[in-house]
């Protein structure tokens, strides 16, 4: 486990995040979802098989629940085991406390690799814990353009949840929010849902 300076670097500014946060308006290749989601549970199992994915990594704040929360609601606990007994291998991938998981028994939580948006913690997290080498059959989830959709860059499909609402801070929210803003200026069919 890491210690808690480690897990403040991980969580805090990174030169991958602030490049990402400068660069995203000028990619908008990297800012188009595979789909948008109100909630995790919102996500069809069924058509990410279908549609060839063979693995999900999974952010956990602000995706499975708020900021730091330590207990899952059992809807987001029974649809990741859903996504494993369809066969996809699953993996948390969070910046966050990794000391919280236990109630996602046999899914792996990766805890050494490069905090996100960079790219070698999406291969890390892909190798060493789906056991996997091709990134197109890859989902990254989670609710930030600026962390979890650096996916993208890595070959990855990015899915984007709407954001569980927390005690996150506010520099964290409005990141967030900024990548979000450029994300629907180029691609609004696809957060038309989110609006219903």
């Amino acid at each position: 486990m890491k210690n808690h300076a480690d897990q403040n670097s991980r969580e805090g500014l990174t030169l991958a995040k602030a490049l990402r946060f400068i660069c995203l308006p000028f990619q908008p290749r990297h800012l188009r979802p595979y789909m948008a989601v109100k909630r995790f549970e919102d996500i069809s199992v069924d058509q990410l098989v279908q549609d060839g994915v063979e693995g999900v990594l999974l952010d956990a704040d602000g995706t499975l629940c708020p900021h730091h929360a330590r207990e899952f609601p059992e809807s987001i606990v029974a649809h990741v085991r859903e996504m494993q007994d369809k066969g996809l291998r699953v993996a948390i991938f969070t910046n966050s406390s990794e000391d919280r998981f236990q109630q996602f028994q046999g899914t792996e939580v990766v805890s050494e690799a490069y905090a996100k948006p960079d790219p070698r913690g999406f291969e890390t997290a892909m190798k060493k814990h789906l056991h996997l080498n091709d990134p197109s059959k890859i989902c990254m989830i989670g609710d930030s353009f600026i962390t979890d959709g650096g996916a993208a860059a890595a070959g990855m499909q990015f899915i984007y949840v709407q954001p569980i609402r927390g005690n996150e801070g506010i520099i964290h929210s409005l990141t967030r929010y900024w990548g979000f803003l450029w994300a629907k200026f180029y691609f609004k069919e696809i957060f038309k849902n989110l609006n219903r």
